[in-house]
C-alpha cells in the first residue's frame, strides 16, 4: 500500500479512537508538537529509523518530542514501533491534523507580515476569512517576514490574498516586461 494510504488509515483510526476516549483535542495538540519537530530537525526522522534503538527508546524519543504527551499518543506511538511503522509517523501526524480540521470545520490560516500586527488587524484577517459562517473556526499562525517589506500576505487553504509591497512590485515588474516583449 501506498505511504499516503497507510497513513491516512492509521490517522482516521487514531482519530476514531481519540474522540471515543474523549481526548482528540489534547491528541490534536500532541501531534502539532510531533509534526514541529519534524520540522524543526530534519534528522528526527532518520534517528527513529536507526535499527540500533530499542523500541522503548524511540517510543520515548516520540514521547519527548511533544512535552507531556496523554497515555493514548504513547500507546499509539508504541504501536507503530512495534509494527516497523517509524517512516510513516510524521505522515499520520499530518493527516490526523488534517482529518482533526475537517471534523472540526477549522480553516487553517497563514498570515505573513512585515511585522507584529496588532489585534485589530488580527481580528479583521479572521472575520473575512469565517464570513458569515459562524460554524467555521480560524486557526490562525502569524509569520514575520521583513523581506515582503510591507502589507501582508493571507493563505488560506488553497487561496491566496497578497496585498504585500513585494508582491505589487513583481506584478509591476511583471506587467513592464510584458509590455517591453510586446513592443519588440
Amino acid at each position: 500500500m501506498s505511504l499516503g494510504v497507510v497513513s491516512v488509515r492509521y490517522a482516521r483510526a487514531l482519530l476514531e479512537y481519540s474522540v471515543e476516549q474523549h481526548v482528540e483535542d489534547v491528541m490534536y495538540e500532541n501531534m502539532h508538537h510531533l509534526l514541529s519537530a519534524f520540522m524543526q530537525n530534519r534528522e528526527f526522522v532518520l534517528v527513529l529509523q536507526d535499527p540500533s534503538l530499542s523500541v522503548k527508546e524511540k517510543v520515548e524519543l516520540l514521547c519527548s518530542a511533544v512535552g507531556s504527551p496523554i497515555d493514548e499518543y504513547r500507546r499509539f506511538s508504541d504501536m507503530l514501533i512495534r509494527k516497523g511503522r517509524e517512516e510513516y509517523i510524521r505522515f499520520v501526524a499530518h493527516a490526523y491534523i488534517m482529518l482533526y480540521r475537517k471534523i472540526k470545520n477549522i480553516i487553517p490560516v497563514k498570515l505573513t507580515t512585515a511585522y507584529e500586527p496588532d489585534s485589530h488587524l488580527l481580528q479583521s484577517i479572521v472575520e473575512l476569512v469565517k464570513g458569515d459562517s459562524q460554524q467555521v473556526s480560524v486557526e490562525l499562525d502569524n509569520v514575520i517576514d521583513s523581506s515582503i517589506i510591507g502589507g501582508f500576505v493571507i493563505d488560506a487553504d488553497s487561496l491566496r490574498l497578497d496585498a504585500s509591497v513585494k508582491g505589487e512590485l513583481n506584478r509591476i515588474e511583471r506587467s513592464l516586461v510584458d509590455d517591453s516583449r510586446r513592443l519588440i
